[in-house]
């Protein structure tokens, strides 16, 4: 045993973050240092007929090896392991997932990404942010572009809705960072794409899980998995609901999804996912600053008094083939569905819409040395209308009544993404070239004219290319570096093509993005430790923004140029993994962390005659680290601990007000058992917010003040509190 004497303090401070969140982290990389100090690198063959409850469901558990597992993705047009992937990408797999325990929605799961930002305000009010591209973006997700099992979660008018999505549902994530042309097109900032459950992957059984918490929190999923030789299928149903911490701010939905796998023939498969959901949601809006800190709990004034809310139905399906032509050619087609029905209560209006898209999405990927795969060409593309049927009425005394109709309006939007591209392997090198092709039509008709300007017609915004062009190189067995260069695009929504006459501004264009990014990537310690840096240089020009000429209008414009650098790291280290039946020796631990360094500014930006060039972009902060220890027991007792620090952040355009940092602590504790060898338990209890601090989860960016009133800059976010749950697998 060795013994260590101290001899001096030293104080550490993190420049941007909290002191009272240092010692949180002293002590993770302390537990994280004894323990692999004090234990053994070797593991012990697993036992074969053990079954534990992994994800969603019972699995044989035939050795736990302390290595890794491999991670092989397919968010750029080929599988390959992520060692081998020549750009800035970051799995989440099933077990984060898992061990995260999401309730509502999949957003807690997102901390786990570097260079990515994620802020709710609400259950139905997000916003998530890739490499600064968002950021400014007032109330939703925008110009990053997602997609579910092909199925794309953005609209034509680059709103992205990932809160949308059932979190036990969902399998996986794969988030890629910065334009990459591809099937996915081509996005500004990135895209996140979200992978289901994969029936073929379960055994035949039934999963449960509920969870109870503070705030009159209920959530309860059911999945039934039933699985064949040639035919796989799961069904899920869940139910979630609370109260709120804020007044206005309760929250119900339920949702059904169904996903099958079909083996067809001996080189052709079926894939069918239907997703069905109906929630309504209060909105308690953001606050001023002076009730942030006094009454965090109150809703905004106007909002409370119309029992603002949100009420819709939503539906999604597709059909996905895979054909394997021959040993060179290998086609995949899918064909989807969106409808979603929804009306928004607000203090100034009553607001209803309707957007049905109907798409397709092909892919073909030819192999001419398939058994070497040293050289792969992918082509394909996906197309899509998208229908926007949407009307506004009168708030009547502005108590939530639907009075007269003042406004309607119908959109059709055609979309066609095309791409290319060629990878080759020679060696050790990875080589890796593509384009893509957007054109887009918009055909606008303005129904209730109302003795105003007629803005229908059509519009477009001619044909976008967007390449890239990528290189890696592998040496050793497991380490590589890469670097790549792409651009990539964010088209306007109507909406942003607006002038304070109410006339159609043709002179509009597309945001642009030029993305520079070098990393490296790799394994250490036998395959225990996996590690991912990378660095970036992002320009993006023709910047939009929205300048508010009212509570709910904007007028947008394109007002310069901004540039985005940043430094985005990644480590999972399996510290210790070992088969045992003793409640007082580790199992495993695990622990995982992320650093996100970044330095967002204007370059070429004047606003209303005011140079802004030089000043950060607000809604995103400089620092966020995060990380997680997981500790678990032979007897089945475990513990997640995690921690994540967010520097200050920029709230308005001009830099004049900011957010202090802020460190939210929180502890899983919970104990997993099998009994009669069939039926898989797992019991856990969540306490977030450990150290009670107050933050805002989310800003509305450039807050305004209308009649005199302060400016609403804040989204209270939670303080502390407890979420108990229970998983029950029986195969």
């Amino acid at each position: 045993m060795k013994s260590i004497q101290i001899n001096r303090v030293i104080e550490i401070t993190i420049p941007g973050f909290p002191r009272n969140s240092i010692f949180f982290l002293i002590f993770l990389l302390t537990a994280a240092h004894a323990i692999a100090m004090g234990g053994k690198i070797n593991h012990l063959p697993g036992d074969a007929n053990k079954l534990v409850l992994q994800g969603n469901t019972l699995v044989a558990d035939d050795s736990i090896p302390r290595q890794l597992d491999e991670v092989v993705v397919k968010a750029f047009n080929r599988r390959q392991e992520i060692v081998q992937i020549p750009g800035a990408l970051t799995s989440l797999g099933s077990l984060v997932i898992e061990r995260e325990n999401p309730s509502v929605n999949i957003l807690p799961v997102l901390q786990y990404a570097p260079g990515l930002f994620a802020q709710q305000g609400a259950t139905n009010t997000s916003r998530v942010v890739i490499r600064g591209t968002g950021a400014r973006v007032l109330y939703a997700t925008g110009k990053i572009r997602a997609y579910f099992n092909n199925i794309p979660l953005t609209n034509t008018s680059g709103i992205t809705f990932l809160e949308d999505i059932d979190p036990a549902i969902i399998q996986s994530l794969e988030i890629i960072k910065g334009p990459a042309p591809s099937i996915y097109g081509a996005g500004l900032g990135g895209t996140i794409v979200l992978n289901a459950r994969s029936p073929r992957d379960r055994v035949s059984g039934i999963y449960n899980s509920t969870q109870v918490g503070y705030y009159g929190l209920l959530q309860n999923s059911t999945i039934l998995d039933h699985v064949k030789e040639k035919y796989a299928m799961s069904v899920v149903y869940s139910h979630a609901q609370s109260d709120g911490y804020r007044e206005n701010n309760e929250f119900r939905r339920d949702a059904i999804t169904f996903t099958s796998q079909h083996n067809l023939a001996p080189h052709s498969t079926l894939s069918v996912l239907f997703g069905w959901s109906d929630l309504k949601s209060h909105i308690p809006s953001s606050i001023d600053s002076l009730t942030f800190i006094n009454n965090p709990r109150s809703a905004a004034a106007n909002w409370q008094r119309t029992r603002g809310y949100e009420d819709g139905s939503r539906f999604m399906g597709g059909v996905s083939a895979e054909h394997r032509i021959n040993d060179f050619v290998l086609s995949e087609l899918a064909i989807f569905g969106i409808w979603h029905d929804e009306k928004e209560v607000r203090p100034f209006d009553v607001f209803l819409q309707k957007r049905g898209t109907l798409g397709a999405s092909f892919r073909a990927i030819y192999n001419p040395l398939p058994a070497s795969n040293i050289v792969s060409v992918s082509a394909g593309g996906e197309v899509f209308n998208e229908t926007y049927d949407y009307s506004n009425f009168r708030n009547a005394d502005g108590l939530g009544r639907q009075g007269d109709l003042f406004g309607a309006n119908k959109e059709d939007v055609l979309v066609s993404n095309y791409f290319a591209q060629v990878d080759a392997n020679p060696g050790r090198f990875t080589l890796s070239g593509g384009i893509n092709i957007n054109l887009s039509q918009r055909r606008y008709r303005n129904i209730f004219n109302n003795n105003g300007p007629d803005l229908s017609g059509n519009y477009t915004y001619g044909t976008i290319v967007s390449p890239r062009i990528a290189a890696g190189y592998q040496w050793l067995r497991q380490q590589s570096v890469f670097i790549s260069f792409s651009h990539g695009f964010a088209p306007p929504s109507l909406e942003e093509t607006l002038t304070p006459e109410g006339t159609i501004n043709p002179e509009i264009k597309p945001e642009k993005s030029w993305n520079l990014e070098a990393g490296l990537r790799g394994k250490l310690l036998d395959g225990a430790l996996f590690y991912d840096i990378s660095l970036y240089r992002m320009v993006i020009s023709d910047l939009l923004v929205a300048q508010r000429v009212g509570e709910d209008a904007w007028v947008g414009r394109n007002a310069g140029q901004s540039l985005h650098r940043g430094i985005e790291a990644e480590l999972h280290w399996v510290m210790w993994r070992q088969v045992t039946g003793s409640w007082l020796r580790f199992e495993e631990v695990f622990l995982r962390t992320n650093l996100t360094i970044n330095d967002f500014r204007f370059t070429d930006f004047i606003d209303r005659g005011i140079d802004q060039a030089g000043n950060r972009i607000p809604g995103v902060p400089r620092q966020v680290w995060f990380a997680g220890l997981y500790v678990s027991s032979g007897s089945g007792m475990y513990v997640l601990p995690n921690m994540r620090l967010v520097g200050s952040m920029a709230m308005n355009d001009s830099n004049t007000r900011f957010t202090q940092p802020y460190s939210i602590a929180s502890l899983t504790a919970g104990y997993k058992t099998l009994i009669l060898k069939r039926m898989g338990i797992d019991v856990f209890i969540k306490a977030e917010n450990l150290f009670d601090t107050k933050y805002a989860s989310m800003v509305l960016i450039n807050a305004p003040s209308f009649r005199g009133a302060s400016p609403r800059y804040y989204y209270p976010g939670l303080p502390f509190h407890l979420t108990g749950g229970i998983k029950i697998a029986v195969k």
